[in-house]
């Protein structure tokens, strides 16, 4: 069974050019990063320019972005895809999450939650046709929520039938749930994984002071991948042999390490489980 790759999603200074985003990508790829999430910034400008100067730095994009709300059609996220060279769409606000991070006053109710879930399937619906997955990115709230004494994540597991699930294993483990058996329970149909990590304490949200209603909401103390909680050799173990070609990390804010050293570390401490690359 070969190895998976190391990705990542996020890491990137606010404000920079271009030109500069550039630059940054190819220090991670020196890191050993072989790709990247979200690749929609390459659609600015001469797009299939920016794809090629991204393959020969040794990278790629993995996922395009489908809006909040899901407002975009099925013939824009096929061009798109397409653009950029990936098989996957992949949203990350769903109803649930937009209400533990300030985006609603009220949580959603179980109606919301499913008509929700039929919007998403239904498009994943029509992307499989085109030989796109639409996958499902969680969050802590998912796990948290519940509606007939069932977690909302897994509500939204047996309630569909085309959607995939990115699992973002530290998200999961910060909900109350195992995150190795969380990815056997979404078994084939796993689109991706997000490896992120936590250590002891919670920290308010970094944007509490731009938005107040955050800052009752808080979130874990992020961690390098392999210096918290997070039982890292068996996520990794687990969705290799379901399939999952990325190892996407992912730290949401940073303490005392810059990007750079985050992204060095987790990936070494990644290649160290012997299942990354």
């Amino acid at each position: 069974m070969s190895k998976m790759k190391a990705a990542f999603i996020g890491f990137m200074p606010a404000g920079i050019t271009p030109e500069e985003r550039f630059e940054v990508l190819k220090n991670y790829a020196a890191l050993g990063y072989q790709a990247n999430e979200v690749g929609d910034y390459l659609l600015q400008g001469d797009a299939e320019e920016n794809v090629k100067r991204l393959n020969d730095l040794g990278m790629r994009s993995i996922t395009t972005l489908l809006g909040k709300g899901g407002v975009e059609s099925v013939p824009e996220l096929v061009k798109k895809a397409r653009i950029l060279g990936v098989d996957k769409v992949v949203t990350f606000a769903g109803c649930v999450a937009s209400y533990r991070f300030g985006g609603r006053e009220l949580p959603p109710t179980y109606d919301e939650v499913m008509r929700e879930l039929e919007n998403y399937d239904a498009i994943a619906k029509e992307l499989e046709k085109e030989g796109i997955s639409l996958v499902f990115h969680n969050h802590d709230a998912e796990f948290k929520t519940y509606y007939n004494g069932k977690s909302a994540f897994y509500h939204m597991l047996d309630s569909s039938e085309y959607l995939k699930f990115e699992v973002d294993c530290g998200w999961v483990l910060y909900g109350g749930f195992d995150p190795v058996k969380v990815l056997k329970d979404v078994g084939s149909r796993l689109g991706a994984v997000h490896i992120k990590d936590f250590a002891l304490g919670n920290v308010a949200h970094p944007n509490e002071k731009k938005d107040p209603a955050k800052a009752v909401n808080p979130m874990p103390r992020f961690t390098m991948v392999g210096t918290g909680f997070l039982p890292l050799k068996d996520c990794l173990k687990t969705a290799r042999r379901l399939g999952i070609e990325y190892a996407i990390v992912e730290q949401d804010f940073l303490h005392h390490l810059t990007r750079e050293e985050t992204l060095r570390g987790a990936y070494l401490n990644m290649k160290e489980t012997g299942y990354v690359e």
